[in-house]
């Protein structure tokens, strides 16, 4: 695969830096090649997903993420209260669960 160089402020490169961490090269491809499945712009600003980009690893909101996804790959679904009573094992806060859990939601297409 041939690659190109494109150029970011830095300001906008540390600040995608500090969500995504080492995965920030994997997702900034995942997002220009979805410039190819949105036909307008318009497309682009109504898609569900990029209103709630994944957070960062590490973080607890990305933990909330990562419960979600789990309790969904063991179960084949994923209800609120599993979510947040397995964050609240791990000491997570329920408000943030709760938001974070609400956010992921939205960003599944695939989860009703």
């Amino acid at each position: 695969m041939e690659s190109i160089f494109i150029q970011l402020p830095a300001s906008l490169y540390t600040s995608i830096y500090e969500r995504y961490r080492e995965e920030t090269g994997a997702t900034i491809a995942a997002c220009l090649s979805r410039l190819l499945d949105v036909g307008t712009s318009e497309d682009l600003s109504s898609d569900q997903s990029s209103q709630y980009p994944r957070p960062g690893m590490g973080t607890k909101t990305g933990k909330v993420w990562e419960i979600a996804d789990r309790i969904l790959k063991e179960k084949g679904s994923v209800n609120r209260e599993a979510v947040i009573k397995a964050c609240m094992e791990e000491e997570i806060n329920v408000n943030t669960a709760s938001t974070q859990y609400s956010h992921w939601r939205k960003a599944q297409p695939s989860v009703s």
